[in-house]
């Protein structure tokens, strides 16, 4: 029975039992008294009920106010974007354009852009000038594509992620109790956590293309400057650089 209705019930017994009193026209009895210090005795129990049923009624409402502040949130909207990044990373496998792989970039690095010594040791007769250019024509393209593509990974989730944050927020809005808030509160902060390691994914794609850029044109540059150090020592004449072709 809720508390409103035993107020009711308590208001309502209290009221039948004050309209058996007594009228004016009757006044006289045998023990009024007893009679007058009964009622008394009756108004100070109603009385007594009426604060205990309040003071139960309060007690109810914090033991609810309670339960709401621990209930948790049913679902949890955080995804991880481990498997996103891994997915940019892999891009570069398989490519002529050096990308993520720390366990062997120093040998990878080194065996694209064998420098300035390796050229000046090559014997320029068993070098193909043309191989050389279209090696370096197809690595700077693989580079460009390759770094399209992992922005473009980088970035395609962008709905998705949209999506999961209007979840989050309305998570928020509608949180039952204390605990609910702060869940919602920790998933966006933590989706914002993740819209930086995305960001820096982003800087890391930019510096991975421009490296092998530069790291191009210098590997052009050594190829040229070891070919004019072995002409102007003597070691070969212009015709021998074209003879390669």
């Amino acid at each position: 029975m809720k508390f409103s209705k035993v107020l009711a019930l308590s208001s309502v017994i209290a009221l039948t039992s004050l309209s058996n009193l007594p009228t004016a026209q009757a006044m006289w009895c045998a023990n009024c008294a007893t009679r007058v210090e009964q009622m008394q005795q009756y108004a100070k129990e109603l009385e007594t009920s009426l604060n205990t049923a309040k003071q139960l009624q309060t007690q109810m409402q914090q033991y609810e106010d309670m339960l709401k502040q621990g209930i948790k949130l049913p679902d949890n909207l955080f995804k991880s974007v481990t498997g996103d990044l891994q997915n940019v990373t892999n891009i570069y496998d398989g490519t002529q354009s050096i990308g993520r792989n720390l366990n062997d970039m120093e040998q990878q690095f080194r065996q694209q852009f064998p420098g300035y010594d390796a050229y000046l040791k090559n014997d320029p007769m068993k070098a193909s000038v043309p191989d050389l250019y279209k090696k370096w024509s197809q690595e700077g393209m693989d580079n460009a594509r390759t770094a399209m593509e992992a922005a473009g990974a980088n970035t395609s989730t962008f709905k998705n992620e949209d999506a999961a944050l209007s979840n989050l927020v309305n998570q928020s809005q509608t949180a039952e109790g204390r605990m609910q808030a702060i869940q919602a509160g920790n998933q966006i902060a933590a989706q914002n956590v993740q819209q930086i390691q995305k960001l820096r994914d982003l800087v890391a794609t930019q510096i991975t293309m421009q490296s092998n850029y530069v790291a191009q044109q210098q590997e052009r540059q050594s190829e040229d400057d070891a070919w004019l150090q072995k002409f102007n020592s003597g070691k070969l004449s212009e015709r021998g650089r074209h003879t390669a072709f």
